[in-house]
Order: structure tokens, then sequence, then C-alpha cells
């Protein structure tokens, strides 16, 4: 158990992120520090190698490079990102060139444009130009000194005892240290783009809890104003009795949470009928039936939905007094325009003297009752109750005989 612990710990130091460290650099901290630290550890052995084998030079450099990347390391915690960056860079070339001079080509030691090529990309300093001319010119570098190790006699020979594991060490460590400076950024792009995906997702379902599903498509295809015209659909107006009175007597929070209660009720038996909310405007609410995509008896729809929705009404009590809670509803059919306006907290809304006479229908009706024009009830009749009210003025319709939805007939 405390050697699992112990690892742990080494591990949190080795990733952990100082709060100086800016957001945008904490992902290059942890990758460039378990990199020196790795690199350090790597020149370590090289070192090792160069003394055994009498290769006096490069055991002085990888005396160097290990103080390098030691120095690198305390750098990067002290906040000197770039000066530690480039000084890996430039350890990793000079490294590269004189090796592969002293000892030859075999031993991979030009591969070093492997990781410069990569640091030259992974950094968050220069645009892709400039990293591009890093990388360019030390692939121009590998090109020189291999050209040259190629026809030239190295300086030092390595016995064939160390020739063997030296060259094999080289097609490990080469991958490995690859493979590492890359994990990283293959991981975060990986989280990046289930985060992308989880923000598409929600950006999705907010979408379509403010446009419908057809008419959110359309608005991510097109450029041009969405508007279509239906010959026939329906249209229901509710409004909850007596909440602007209630309102001055309750306190905020409880008064939003009892229209949240309500309201979230009608949503599900809005989603029930396959019908359209439209918005909502204090306590009101408005449906519509056969938008955006044309249905079947939409009058039928909306007339259930109304008696539903009256009963569902009712099981809520005021606070205080306990009285159960009426809506007022009007019920219209007839021609409309429906479309999306705006292009800031835009919404979609339909328009037309179908839509005004709905509204007037909730407006002059009754608390607790359905109120119909009289083509809505003619389109129904066989299939409902109503009854007759009588004529009533409605703002510039004049008299306009009207009737109460009562009930769905039996059978």
């Amino acid at each position: 158990m405390s050697n699992q612990s112990g690892e742990s710990t080494i591990w949190r130091r080795i990733t952990s992120i100082p709060d100086s460290v800016p957001d945008d650099m904490a992902r290059y901290y942890i990758y460039w520090k378990i990199f020196y630290v790795l690199a350090g550890l790597g020149h370590g052995f090289a070192l090792i190698m160069f003394v055994l084998n009498g290769v006096t030079v490069m055991a002085v450099f990888n005396i160097f490079s290990v103080s390098l990347f030691a120095t690198a390391y305390f750098l990067l915690r002290a906040g000197y990102y770039r000066t530690a960056y480039w000084g890996a860079i430039t350890e990793l070339t000079l490294h590269g060139i004189a090796a592969t001079i002293c000892v030859g080509t075999q031993f991979g030691f030009s591969n070093y444009t492997f990781l410069v090529v990569i640091l030259a990309f992974i950094q968050p300093f220069y645009s892709w130009r400039k990293s591009a001319l890093i990388a360019a010119v030390a692939l121009a570098s590998a090109v020189v000194v291999t050209y040259y190790a190629m026809n030239h006699e190295p300086i030092y020979r390595i016995p064939q005892q160390y020739l063997t594991s030296t060259t094999l060490s080289q097609v490990v460590t080469w991958p490995l240290f690859v493979l590492i400076m890359v994990l990283p950024f293959i991981r975060a792009s990986a989280r990046a783009e289930r985060e992308l995906a989880a923000a598409f997702a929600e950006s999705e379902r907010l979408l379509l809890n403010i446009l419908p599903e057809s008419i959110a498509k359309r608005l991510k295809t097109t450029a041009g104003m969405i508007a279509d015209d239906r010959d026939r659909v329906a249209i229901l107006f509710a409004d909850i009795v007596g909440f602007t009175n209630m309102s001055g007597r309750l306190q905020p929070a409880e008064l939003v949470a009892l229209l949240n209660q309500v309201f979230n009720a009608i949503d599900e038996l809005v989603a029930a009928y396959g019908v359209e909310k439209i918005k909502t405007i204090g306590d009101a609410y408005m449906v519509v039936a056969g938008l955006p995509d044309p249905i079947e008896y939409p009058e039928e729809k909306l007339a259930r939905l109304a008696l539903d929705m009256q009963d569902a009404v009712s099981q809520f009590r005021w606070p205080g007094t306990g009285q159960p809670l009426r809506v007022r509803i009007g019920l219209n059919a007839g021609k409309v325009v429906a479309g999306v306006i705006g292009n800031r907290k835009f919404a979609y809304d339909l328009w037309g003297d179908a839509v005004n006479v709905a509204a007037r229908m909730e407006a002059t009706g009754e608390p607790g009752r359905i109120q119909v024009t009289d083509d809505f009830r003619a389109a129904l009749e066989d299939r409902f109750v109503f009854e007759p009210r009588g004529e009533i003025d409605i703002k510039g319709k004049g008299k306009v005989a009207t009737s109460f939805l009562v009930a769905e007939r039996a059978g």
C-alpha cells in the first residue's frame, strides 16, 4: 500500500500544475515537464555509454545535456517557458549533430529531427509559418550532417558489444520519446472532441426548446428568411385565472415555482399530443396544431388538449387558500403565416386574423371554460359537445357567434 501511495505521490508531483501557470499554458506545462525529466534520464544513460566507450567529447556533451534539461525543468517551474523550450530544441539539435559526427549514423542520433519537428509545432508561442521554418532548419541540418557522416569516418569507434545494445536501445527510445511527446495532445484532442460533442448536444437541446425541430434544421442550412403560410391550423390560447391578483400576495419564489409546475404539466400534454408550443407570456400559454408541418384534423387535437389542460391545471392549488387553479382557454382555426423573427433571441411565431381571433376567444371567455368560434365548432360538432354562448363583441370583428367546448362525445 505504501509503495502504491509513493508512486501516486510521484505522479502527482510530475503532473501537478502551479496556480501561477496560465490556463493556455497548462497542457504544454505538463508535457514539457515530463519531457524534460525523461530527456534528462535518457541523456544520463547515454552519458554512461559514452564514458564506457571512451567517447570523451560526447561524454562531456551529455554532462552538459543532463544539466541543461535539469535547468530547463526549473526554468519551466519558474515561469520561463520560452527559454526552457528553446533550451530543449537547441540541445536536441546540437546533441544529434555532434553524436552523428562522433560515432556515425548507425546509432540513429540523426533522428533528432523527429523530436525537434514535433516540438516546433507543439508550442503556443509561434505561428504555423514560424514553426514550419524551425522544422525546415532542423531537417536541413540533419540532411547535411547525415551526408557528412556517410562520407567520412566517425571520430570514435564503438566496440561491437556496445554497438548492438546501443542500436537496439535507439530503436526503442526514439519511438517512445515521440509517443510521449504526442500522447498528451492525442488525449487532449479526444477530450476536446468529447466536450464539443457534449456542447453540441446541449446546444441542440436548447435550440429545440426554442424552435420546432424542422425549423431548427432549416435555420442551420439556409441563410434566407424562414416564412410559411398554412391554410388550416388550429390555435389555442390559455391563461391562468386570477394569477395577476394572486402574484401580489405570494413570495416571488413561491409564485415562480407554482407557474413552473403548471407549465411543466402543460408541456407534457403538448408533447403527448404532438402539437407545437409557440410561447408563454407571463401566465399565458400559446399552442398551435398544424405547424410547422401540416396535420389532419388540427382542431380535434387542440380540442382534446384543451379538455385535458383544464383537468391538469385544476389539480394544482393556490398557496394559502387551497382553491384549485382554473384556466381560461380560447380556440380558433384558420389561415396563418409563420416564421422566425429576429437574429438575436429569435423566436418562431405566427400571425394572421385566425391568431387574433383565438386570442380574443381566450380574453373574452369565462373562468374555467373553453371558448371557440362557431367555425371551430362546426368542424367538430359530430365528435364533441358544445354549449352555445351567443354573440360577443370582438375588437376589429364586431359581433361573433361563439360556443363553449364542454366534452368529447362518448363512443
